[in-house]
């Protein structure tokens, strides 16, 4: 919640004065609950739980297809896909929420999320294509008239900006920020109807195994959506640091050895991947043990 938040003080500075290039008069508890604090806390915290319910429930398939103590996997997979499921199907509603709050305070960014250049009524949401911002065009994609107004403003016939209304400096990368809008977008359609599937074929009290192979391979498929909505968020501010206040080529820091926290970082999360993988392994080894125990009993 901290960094999501650190996160929306950047798209929606707040609780401080900025007097010729110095922050004054800081207000902490202002800052961090800013105005987009809230839909960005709830949009990554769904995401957390669609992501983390695959990755279980892909790893406990991958057991299952090993032949690893049957009940105790088919038990948590049940589990690990309710709560992953659940929260696919209520992220485009707090998707849908979060979208009407960037129209809002970032307008340029949900141009280029959609690869929308002109300002026009009955804007049509873009799915998959590939936007040219020389041309202003977008080759090869789906339309969906009257679409981008609706998910911004619940109102198929409203108006919605451009990235022709801003200076054209200010454009966020379109290509990258569409792109990964895109597969963000579909990676969540994905989670929904592999859920869905998975718990119909649970109501069975089995998987066949082509079932438990394809949640093995979406096993990172939540983790991928969370890195491209992190890509929109970062990339799509551009070239804003501070949105609307500080560029990002203004805060590059020059002192000299910066790169080693960098490499003290690196380390430290290969040090918390392998501790984290090391404990699961050893949670389940227990688990198993236990659950092989208890039926010999």
């Amino acid at each position: 919640i901290v960094v999501v938040a650190a996160n929306s003080w950047m798209n929606t500075p707040a609780g401080f004065e900025w007097v010729r290039g110095e922050a004054i008069n800081i207000d902490p508890v202002a800052a961090m609950f800013n105005r987009a604090w809230l839909h960005q806390a709830m949009h990554m915290q769904v995401a957390a739980i669609q992501a983390v319910g695959f990755a279980v429930a892909g790893m406990h398939a991958y057991l299952l297809l090993r032949g690893r103590q049957s009940t105790l996997h088919m038990r948590a997979l049940k589990i690990a896909l309710v709560f992953a499921t659940v929260a696919s199907l209520l992220q485009p509603f707090v998707g849908h929420y979060a979208a009407q709050k960037v129209a809002e305070f970032q307008p340029a960014k949900l141009a280029a999320m959609e690869a929308h250049f002109n300002t026009e009524p009955r804007a049509s949401l873009m799915i998959g294509g590939i936007p040219d911002a020389e041309t202003g065009t977008v080759h090869g994609a789906l339309r969906i008239p009257g679409g981008l107004s609706f998910l911004a403003f619940n109102d198929f016939n409203a108006t919605v900006k451009g990235l022709s209304d801003f200076p054209k400096e200010e454009w966020p990368p379109v290509l990258v920020t569409h792109l990964a809008f895109q597969i963000m977008v579909g990676l969540g359609t994905v989670m929904i109807f592999l859920g869905l599937a998975c718990l119909l074929w649970l109501r069975k009290e089995i998987l066949p195994r082509w079932i438990l192979k394809i949640l093995v391979a979406a096993t990172p498929i939540g983790f991928i959506a969370i890195e491209a909505g992190w890509t929109v968020t970062e990339v799509g501010r551009q070239p804003w640091i501070i949105y609307g206040i500080m560029k990002t080529k203004d805060a590059v820091t020059p002192l000299p050895g910066i790169q080693f926290h960098f490499y003290l970082f690196l380390l430290l999360y290969f040090f918390l991947i392998f501790v984290t993988t090391w404990l699961f392994r050893r949670q389940l080894r227990v688990a198993e043990r236990n659950m092989h125990l208890g039926g010999a009993r």
